[in-house]
């Protein structure tokens, strides 16, 4: 069987994450959510696959290769105009030999996910899942287990069954999505809602972890859902009087200074300069040729290539994108509270800040929960900051 991953989209309402690179680069335990579901795939079996590509196209490229690091023969096709997710399977129309997996490059799955697929019986099949918060997602009314209606997005949803936009389907259903997008159709829940019938897609729920990341903080909670692993790994040095606990991994080349707490499950990468005296709860990611200093507190948050934090900081359940400096003193803290992710106002549980790539943040500065602080931003020493910042902005 074959596989065909769609990763051309930009991902706006992912701001200011989806300006340094695809969304489906962005770090979920340190490890692109990409590169989760290339493992996923080959863990079932499937190992030749075509990633439809178009934003940052190179990033992806440069990563995967030919695919044979990750076990797999990965073909590459562009979809020059981001027209739609229909529009981009038809783009890879003369991929698929027989019966192929369709999925989404920006949702982070287990290899449950895609057994529980294959399991369901043949195509053409959709991977169903429940969600708190349907309509985000193309919702699903099912009629003795076969898919009735599927409305993408709605007001007001009339049941917690959504999509995972994951398929099985025979080649045969390329066809038909061709007609749709010539029809106007370039979404794929709108494409293939006139053929249900035809098609007969049966739908399946799955028992599998799956989770996308529509706004910046649900990177966090995807980082909290996938961050597990069994016993240690330690590559790096760890001197005397480091205390670690329960599944924690250190990259080669970095170093734990003495007096450090952590308390898994946590991931360090590689070139890490860590404490003293440094504390790091769980379900946190902490990225390659990342600083940590003195007495500085972290818990539930993902720190990405390159950044440093400076002494006595507070980082909550947080985002810090790459390449940002934070000075000594400076608190992101979490608690519930509303987000705005453009023109929306989202209700969040336990969620501290998001700060964009190559952000400097001054001394003894604090940012509210829910806050998202753009890119290239400077921040000045003693700022309180209690609403979202442009990209490239200075707050006084």
């Amino acid at each position: 069987m074959q596989a065909i991953v769609l990763a051309a989209g930009h991902g706006t309402r992912l701001w200011p994450l989806s300006e340094a690179r695809p969304k489906v680069m962005m770090p979920i335990g340190n490890k692109p959510i990409l590169e989760h579901i290339i493992n996923s795939l080959v863990a079932n079996g499937i190992t030749d696959i075509a990633i439809v590509v178009g934003y940052r196209r190179g990033l992806i490229q440069a990563h995967f290769g030919d695919g044979s690091d990750f076990g797999a023969s990965i073909t590459y096709i562009e979809q020059m105009r981001l027209l739609g997710t229909a529009h981009a399977v038809t783009m890879a129309k003369d991929f698929p030999a027989g019966d192929f997996i369709l999925l989404p490059g920006d949702n982070v799955i287990s290899p449950q996910v895609l057994s529980d697929l294959i399991a369901g019986g043949p195509p053409n099949t959709a991977l169903l899942t429940r969600s708190m918060t349907p309509s985000k997602y193309g919702v699903v009314e099912l009629d003795d287990g076969m898919v009735e209606n599927i409305t993408e997005k709605p007001n007001v949803a009339e049941t917690c069954l959504i999509s995972t936009g994951i398929f099985l389907f025979d080649k045969g259903v390329m066809q038909l999505l061709e007609k749709a997008v010539a029809e106007g159709n370039m979404g794929l829940s709108e494409a293939l809602q006139p053929f249900l019938n035809t098609i007969r897609l049966k739908g399946i729920i799955t028992s599998g972890t799956w989770c996308d990341a529509i706004y910046p903080w649900d990177a966090i909670d995807m980082n909290s859902r996938f961050l597990t692993s069994s016993g240690q790994d330690i590559a790096g040095r760890i001197e005397s009087g480091v205390l670690l606990k329960g599944p924690v991994s250190i990259g080669e080349g970095t170093r734990i200074r003495s007096g450090c707490h952590i308390e898994g499950p946590v991931i360090i990468g590689k070139g890490c300069d860590i404490g003293p005296n440094v504390t790091i709860f769980p379900v946190t990611s902490i990225g390659d040729n990342v600083t940590v200093s003195p007495f500085t507190f972290i818990s539930g948050s993902l720190i990405m290539s390159g950044s440093s934090i400076s002494s006595h900081c507070h980082v909550g359940r947080s985002l810090i994108d790459g390449n940002v400096r934070i000075g000594p003193n400076t608190c992101l803290s979490s608690s519930s509270c509303l987000g705005r992710a453009r023109d929306e106002l989202i209700a969040l549980k336990d969620i501290g800040s998001v700060i964009g790539s190559n952000t400097v943040v001054g001394a003894c500065v604090n940012i509210q929960p829910g806050t998202v602080v753009g890119n290239g931003c400077r921040i000045n020493d003693g700022a309180r900051l209690r609403e979202n910042i442009n990209d490239r902005s200075e707050v006084y």
